[in-house]
Parts: structure tokens; sequence; C-alpha cells
């Protein structure tokens, strides 16, 4: 009996020493679990205060321009050019305009690309005709001029902001000639060379003058106002220029034939040696003129031109 009370009193001690064990465990893990969860949000509370402390600018300030130009970016919308600047843009030969010149070179068509900024590429071709009858010191002309030209330029702009003042520099190809039928009274008193002679009335002199360029290509300079492709993006302009082209003075022909008479009698011109040696003074002296004021051609123009735009 003694032995199976003092078993229960053993087996009592060792349950209730298990109960007190099991109870001190539960309460420090307890314990335990808190302090981690208290602390686990010390490291992210510590960080935020660093951000909003290292922070020297307000709140707002930077974040919503940051936040416009993000939904714009993200939006696809384009952001229009900052003012004071120029929403002009240079495509060489994509943009383009044409126009209409009349002048002293002729009538014909024009066109323009941009280089740059202050420079234009412009090219251009001329036709003119004329045809009249005027007269001289007993010398009739019944004139014919055929001029065909064409020209490549370019166009510099150095005040391009304050106007369309330009200077330009170019080519011309030229394919200028004229010729003239020339006739005498029948007659009349006339000059020719060192001499004076009377036209005959029955076999009046008359011949053909020809006059024609050598160079067929020549330098230009003109200056002007207008551009065909205005930088503020105007559709239209009327360009005005003056200038010279250095053609050279003509060579100038001269061939006539007839009855002429003077003091010694009448006779052919053809077979008189010295009416013809005057009618080749004659020709020397118009080529002289030619030459002394005959050099360069002037060149005043004035068109109308249309901007067609960017060719995409």
């Amino acid at each position: 009996m003694l032995k199976h009370r003092i078993l229960l009193l053993t087996l009592a001690a060792v349950g209730v020493a298990s109960l007190s064990l099991h109870a001190q465990s539960s309460s420090s893990l307890q314990a335990t679990t808190s302090d981690w969860s208290v602390n686990a949000n010390r490291p992210a509370l510590q960080l935020a205060a660093l951000d909003m402390s290292s922070s020297s600018q307000p709140i707002g300030s930077m974040d919503e321009a940051d936040a416009a130009d993000a939904d714009a970016a993200d939006s696809g919308t384009i952001m229009p050019p900052p003012a004071g600047r120029s929403a002009f843009q240079i495509r060489p030969f994509r943009q383009y305009a044409g126009a209409f010149r009349f002048g002293s070179l002729g009538f014909g068509p024009e066109v323009a690309t941009p280089l740059g900024r202050r420079v234009n590429l412009r090219m251009g071709a001329n036709f003119f005709g004329y045809s009249g009858t005027f007269g001289n010191g007993g010398w009739n002309y019944d004139a014919n001029l055929n001029f065909k030209s064409g020209q490549v330029q370019v166009d510099y702009f150095p005040f391009y902001k304050a106007g369309g003042f330009h200077v330009s520099p170019g080519i011309a190809f030229q394919k200028n000639h004229g010729s003239a039928f020339i006739h005498i009274d029948p007659g009349a008193r006339f000059d020719m060379g060192d001499g004076t002679y009377t036209n005959s009335a029955t076999d009046p002199v008359k011949g053909n003058a020809t006059f024609a360029y050598d160079r067929t290509v020549a330098p230009m300079v003109t200056f002007g106002f207008g551009n065909l492709i205005p930088r503020n993006g105007r559709r239209w302009s009327i360009p005005v220029d003056l200038g010279v082209v250095f053609t050279g003075a003509p060579k100038f022909g001269l061939d006539m034939d007839g009855t002429v008479c003077d003091t010694q009698g009448c006779g052919k011109l053809s077979t008189d040696a010295t009416a013809m040696a005057d009618m080749q003074r004659q020709r020397v002296k118009i080529q002289n003129d030619l030459n002394s004021y005959a050099t360069v051609y002037p060149v005043i123009s004035v068109g109308f031109a249309w901007n067609f735009g960017s060719r995409e």
C-alpha cells in the first residue's frame, strides 16, 4: 500500500511540473512574438522618416510638373515648342514653293526649296521674244530678239527675322540672240563708216545684222525683297529682284549690198572697195559700242510665289 501511495504522489508532482513548464513556455513565446512584431515596423518608420527629412523641397512643387509631363507622354500628346522658338522646320527638297516671274529676262516659272534657316536654293527659266521696227540716221531696222535662259541661285537672308531682304549669287544659262533686216530709204543720204553716201532709188541698200552671245554660261548676282518660302509659314509672297548677268558683249555681224553713189559715181557696194571698207568700219563702231556698254545684262523682275509646304 505504501508503495502505491508513493508512486501516485510522484506522478502528481511530475504532472504539476509539466503544467507549470508549459505555462512558462507559452507566456515567453507570446512575449517574443509581440516584441518582434513591434520591432519589425521600426525600420520602415525610420526609412520613411529619413526620406521625409532628406527632402529639402516642399512636397508637390516638382512632383506636379513631373506628373503632368508623364501624363502627356503616356497619352501621346505632342507638346508645343517653348515660347520664343520658331515652329518652322527645314526640310530640303521636301519643302518647296513655285513662282511665276516677269521682267527683263522674260517670263517664266521658278521653284525654290530651303537649304537652311537663312538659305534657299532657287531655279527658274525665262523666255523673251520681241519684234519691232526702229531707225537711226537713215538706217531702218526690223528687229527680232529671241532670248531663252535659265538660272540657279542661292538666296541668302542675312536678316530673315526682320524681312525678306536677300542677296542671291548664281549662274545663268543663256541662249540669247537676235537679228535685224536693215534697209535704207531709197534716194536718202546716209553715213556709213567714214563716208557719206546716197542710196540708189532703183537698187537701194539692204542687208542683215546679227548679234549673239558667246557665253552660254555666265555668273550673275541679284538682291531684292521677298522669300518664296516665308519662315513664318505664310503661303504667298511677292518677290522683287534687281541685279545683273555678266554676259559679256554680244558679237555683232553686218552684211549689206545694193547700189550706192558718192562723188566718184555709183556702183555696187559689194564691189566698191571704199564702200566695203566703210561698211566694216560701221560694223566695228557698233561692236565697240557693245563692248563698252553691253558687257552686263540688267535684271529687273517681280513675281508671285506660292509656298506648297512640306511633302511628307
